[in-house]
């Protein structure tokens, strides 16, 4: 992948104000310092995922923290750099702007935003073959967004890199980041736990308990 450095630059500073916090400040300091380096190298062997992939920031999101917890040493333990990513995604700034959606009124913003993937797919999917496969099925529910996947291209990086054990932290951030739009997320399996698809069905938080 292309090194973008804006993540890092923007995500680094609340890892480490989360490891200090939760840990001590010698291994935030170690975390982050070695993290940077530890970013580009990921980056460099990773799959490109094409030009204009609206999907790729989320594969930028996942190893900048992927890279901070190789910093550290892996001694921060997977679970542990979940709470971290909690941290980063409920500090104020992407507090602020993931609540600046609202899925009790836009109960279709993910499955669009998937379509609109799809298209992309659609189109640059031949030169960019290792990337998300999206699917969706309209009978399974009413409510909100549905859509699954069955390749993830973070995923298939993870084990190639020996790093998989990290694959269900990254992968409960759904959880929180959804929460953060005035939603719900409701999955049953996820290709991390190799169930050979990651199943999404999000609503909004006011329209009531549901079985996914």
């Amino acid at each position: 992948m292309r090194y973008v450095g804006i993540y890092w630059a923007l995500f680094a500073p609340m890892m480490k104000r989360s490891i200090k916090r939760r840990f001590d400040e010698n291994l935030a300091d170690q975390a982050i310092r070695r993290g940077k380096g530890e970013y580009r190298r990921l980056l460099s062997r990773a799959d490109d995922l094409g030009p204009g992939n609206p999907m790729a920031m989320n594969a930028y999101f996942a190893y900048v923290f992927a890279a901070a917890w190789l910093g550290s040493g892996k001694k921060i333990t997977p679970d542990e750099m979940a709470l971290v990513m909690t941290d980063v995604l409920e500090g104020r700034l992407l507090r602020t702007f993931f609540g600046l959606t609202d899925l009790n009124r836009k109960p279709k913003k993910w499955e669009k935003d998937m379509h609109k993937y799809e298209a992309w797919f659609a189109v640059h999917g031949k030169d960019y073959p290792v990337n998300w496969n999206v699917h969706f099925d309209e009978s399974r529910h009413q409510d909100g967004s549905f859509y699954y996947f069955t390749r993830c291209p973070i995923c298939e990086f993870c084990r190639r890199e020996g790093i998989s054990e990290l694959m269900p932290a990254l992968c409960s951030t759904d959880e929180v980041m959804f929460r953060l739009q005035h939603g719900r997320l409701y999955r049953q399996h996820t290709i991390a736990n190799g169930e050979g698809i990651c199943d999404y069905w999000i609503v909004g938080d006011k329209t009531g308990d549901r079985k996914g």
